[in-house]
């Protein structure tokens, strides 16, 4: 985010029809910010008089608003849905398979090391993660624990 007198400056100067170099130079703003404020400046069609007769948060707020511009709004997944149909008896349903089916449904939804971040985060609040131990059964007789498969220990 760039201050007031930064976005009236470069506008000016490139009204003034300065060199993008002198602009990025005096101001010390890399080309995409120039850009982006530029392009913001003449989205607004706003003359450069009217946005100096304006106080200085009303133009940050202008060009820089609080809510992000940027970032679209993804559907979260359902979790749950993934979850129990990964841990279903008999299911060979993995979260590929998982991520691949939520891909279909959203084509602009998480990508997928961020569908897999999203889902281990879900399993962790919910399931207590991912740590898994084997139960065991201690046989008094024999001394030894014995797992579940009957192989002692």
């Amino acid at each position: 985010m760039q201050d007031y007198n930064t976005i009236i400056g470069a506008i000016q100067m490139r009204l003034n029809k300065c060199p993008t170099r002198s602009v990025m130079d005096r101001f010390r703003i890399g080309s995409s910010t120039l850009n982006l404020i530029m392009s913001r400046y003449k989205a607004l069609e706003l003359t450069i008089d009217e946005l100096e007769a304006m106080s200085p948060k009303e133009v940050e707020n202008l060009f820089y608003p609080q809510k992000n511009l940027q970032r679209k709004e993804v559907p979260l997944p359902d979790f749950q849905y993934y979850y129990d149909r990964i841990h279903a008896p008999n299911s060979r349903v993995n979260i590929s398979f998982c991520w691949l089916d939520y891909k279909e449904k959203n084509p602009d939804g998480y990508e997928k090391s961020q569908f897999y971040e999203c889902y281990q985060r879900f399993v962790q609040e919910n399931y207590g993660g991912t740590k898994i131990s084997m139960a065991v059964n201690w046989m008094c007789s024999s001394g030894q624990y014995q797992l579940p498969a009957g192989y002692c220990i």
